[in-house]
């Protein structure tokens, strides 16, 4: 089980900070709030990239049965609400962004990582079998 929650989630999210390191050294300006946007785009779109692990993997589709393409689709849609929530909050910002709103969409971006993660942890625990009665 470790060893898939590493490459499903811990290797994707490790490639985007790395990603976000290299980002914020080559621009011109200082890291600052109105950068946070960016980050939990970049996070959303890491955690959509990583529910390919609901669908490919054979242990997540033993255990979570026929519903595991469900869950699949879930976190991917609302992984898309919360991208075009971002989108549309960075469209209408007022500059200078605030420590509140730059807090609130690295928390989103973050959200759509914790839904991937937690159907992945959740799908890779094997369930009773249930006999009909």
């Amino acid at each position: 089980m470790l060893t898939e929650i590493l490459a499903h989630i811990v290797i994707p999210f490790a490639a985007g900070l790395l990603l976000l390191f290299i980002i914020a050294a080559s621009d011109k300006s200082p890291t600052a709030w109105e950068n946070c946007n960016d980050i939990a785009l970049d996070l959303t779109i890491l955690s959509t990239g990583a529910c390919g692990g609901i669908f490919a993997n054979q242990t997540l589709i033993r255990n979570l049965d026929s519903s595991a393409a469900v869950y699949g689709i879930l976190i991917v849609l609302c992984d898309l609400i919360v991208a075009s929530i971002l989108v549309y909050v960075r469209r209408w910002r007022k500059l200078p962004v605030s420590a509140m709103s730059g807090l609130r969409d690295l928390f989103l971006g973050l959200a759509t990582v914790g839904m991937t993660a937690g159907v992945l942890y959740f799908g890779l625990i094997p369930h009773p079998i249930q006999v009909p009665h």
